[in-house]
């Protein structure tokens, strides 16, 4: 009986190395890089903050490290918050940057004023935003009025396809090999 039942576990055990162990790749992620202006932050209750920036630029750039392309601001609205970010204030005395997360994102209707709702990262474990973290600074010590320009860097991890999702279409887009085809069919 011994030697069935050990046979058996040694059967047991072939089988699961012959199934194997399922690990899934990490989804991708993206960074896009939207510019504007002038910028002031607005500091909540309980950590939350609110960051509107002025006169956004009518494009923004969408990469995977490999390829880029520009895609139409009215995009952003299709982001799926939250989403991580390094915010770069710059001005004619230097830059300062701050890692922050993105709760809620909104576009005015012209398309001019970007508002973030955020909270600061106490610490960052992706790869998008790695070379942001050595040299962040926290958001509430930042004095904003000595800066002209404000660029956040938004790190988007792909999810699955989804419908009517502008955002994953140009993710598509920025895979294919014609990326021509694509452009134009959320604009």
């Amino acid at each position: 009986m011994n030697r069935y039942l050990s046979s058996g576990f040694i059967c047991l055990f072939i089988l699961v190395l012959l199934a194997g162990v399922c690990t899934a790749d990490e989804s991708p992620r993206y960074v896009i890089y939207v510019q504007g202006g002038e910028s002031s932050i607005i500091h909540g209750s309980e950590g939350i903050t609110d960051i509107i920036v002025k006169d956004i630029i009518p494009y923004a750039h969408f990469s995977d490290g490999k390829k880029s392309l520009l895609i139409p601001d009215k995009l952003l609205r299709y982001i799926t918050c939250p989403v991580n970010a390094a915010v770069v204030f710059s001005g004619a005395g230097g830059e300062s940057v701050s890692l922050i997360g993105i709760s809620n994102l909104s576009l005015s209707y012209e398309n001019k004023d970007l508002t973030l709702r955020v909270n600061p990262l106490g610490f960052y474990e992706g790869e998008a935003l790695k070379s942001f973290a050595s040299e962040k600074n926290e958001l509430d010590a930042i004095n904003v009025e000595k800066f002209e320009t404000t660029g956040f860097y938004l790190e988007i991890i792909e999810t699955g396809p989804e419908n009517n999702n502008c955002l994953a279409q140009e993710i598509a887009c920025l895979n294919a090999d014609d990326m021509k085809a694509c452009l134009g069919e959320c604009g």
